[in-house]
């Protein structure tokens, strides 16, 4: 286009240059043209900080997909180096970040730390991925003071379940009461939990709720008193483990085990295996961990993303966020996780019983070449209780970890129930205060 310019302006100076007589131009001048800028367009970038995934196998799905150049910066963990230590620093020093792709744990700082910008304003600008899109319950639980500061791409639901004709239907999300007076009085030929080939299954099944509930997040509080140290009072006690492999047993349907403890990676065949094809196909109950507050089941959010305060490509960090969560090719772990979205239920529902993770792909069952398939009825029971957990994806794995830690060595009678709350409310409390 420069050189188009040129010619013409010499044109016109040529045209208006006479070498004589002052003669009237036959020809009239050519006018001038003005000079004609070099179109430029700066293409944006958005930089996505991930801890859980270095992207490497999906980065040409990502560009492909995205309306901006996409640059991931991954910080892998190892034994010399805390990601999260390196990922707050690049935070703290100004490095251009838009997007932030963590654990929970993690997350769960960033947002004190007022990190994270309010999702909701920027949802309501998108033409694909609005609130009414999502669980509800999925989306209440992951906010924070009516703001929105991150999404999960991934959770689990973890709870257990029961023959109903063994507990009753008024069973769901039982109480501490409940299950140790149904733990004492069982019958002698039947075991209480069925996955206990490790050594603290049993007790673990019985403190996994209440630990949960003995810590305040929301306030960085705990108190591993009442609930909590009753239950460790109770299970001080319990019979001697005794090892077995439950693995492809009939022992739920033929009564000689009560629960199962199940983890729900989604509506898919997993689900059915562990719910239907375990116990035969009969009538069951989400009984749930023992809780005296009515949860009887725990979620975890593996993975959450989050668009920093900072960023200046916030459109486009959004839009990175829609492709996390409704595409497949970019995010794998979508076909193993509880749905986060309404779409993603319904996909996961209309799937056909030929792919073999669908919840409507016969299964065996247990010591048997007989395969069978799910009811309707138990795919709503299963879709409507986890429509009404209460999802809490902003607890931590260190303080799990400190519980799990404790109560096992008061398990194994190094110290005495007592102890072992005053030291949890010790180390978890000192936990809390330093990730505030």
């Amino acid at each position: 286009m420069k050189k188009i310019s040129i010619i013409i302006t010499l044109l016109a100076v040529l045209n208006t240059c006479s070498c004589g007589k002052k003669t009237e131009d036959v020809n009239p001048p050519v006018p001038t043209a003005p000079p004609v800028e070099e179109e430029t367009s700066e293409t944006k970038t958005l930089n996505v900080a991930s801890i859980m995934n270095n992207f490497s196998q999906v980065k040409r799905e990502i560009d492909k997909k995205m309306s901006c150049d996409v640059n991931v910066k991954f910080y892998p963990g190892g034994d010399d180096s805390d990601p999260f230590e390196l990922f707050n620093l690049d935070i703290i020093s100004g490095e251009d970040i838009d997007v932030v792709y963590a654990g929970a744990d993690d997350m769960r700082q960033f947002i004190k730390n007022g990190y994270m910008t309010d999702l909701y304003p920027i949802m309501e600008q998108s033409e694909t991925l609005k609130k009414e899109d999502f669980l509800p319950n999925v989306l209440s639980g992951l906010e924070v003071d009516g703001k929105l500061p991150a999404i999960c791409d991934n959770w689990i639901l973890s709870t257990a379940v029961a023959k109903t004709e063994n507990v009753g239907e008024n069973m769901e999300n039982w109480t501490p009461e409940q299950a140790l007076n149904m733990f004492y009085n069982m019958p002698e030929d039947m075991d209480f939990l069925d996955s206990a080939w490790r050594e603290y299954d049993l007790p673990n099944y019985l403190i996994k709720r209440v630990a949960v509930d003995a810590v305040d997040y929301k306030n960085n509080t705990c108190d591993f008193g009442g609930a909590f140290l009753e239950m460790l009072e109770s299970i001080n006690n319990l019979p001697e483990f005794q090892p077995y492999d439950p693995v492809g047993n009939d022992n739920l349907i033929k009564n000689r085990s009560l629960i199962s403890d199940v983890d729900f990676f989604g509506i898919n065949a997993s689900l059915t295996q562990q719910t239907y094809a375990w116990f035969g196909g009969a009538d069951v109950t989400f009984i749930g961990y023992p809780s005296e507050t009515g949860k009887g089941y725990v979620t975890d959010a593996f993975s959450m993303l989050g668009i920093l305060e900072t960023s200046s490509e916030k459109q486009e960090a959004y839009e990175f966020i829609e492709l996390m969560l409704n595409d497949k090719s970019i995010n794998k772990g979508m076909i193993f996780s509880m749905p986060v979205t309404e779409k993603n239920l319904n996909d996961q529902l209309k799937e056909s019983k030929y792919n073999s993770m669908s919840v409507h792909c016969p299964q065996n069952l247990p010591d048997s070449n007989e395969q069978i398939e799910i009811t309707d009825e138990a795919i709503e029971q299963a879709v409507e209780y986890l429509r009404n957990v209460e999802f809490e994806p902003y607890t931590s794995e260190e303080v799990e970890r400190i519980v799990l830690e404790e109560y096992h060595k008061c398990y194994a009678g190094e110290i005495t129930p007592q102890k072992c709350v005053d030291n949890l409310n010790n180390r978890v409390s000192i936990y809390l205060s330093e990730t505030e």
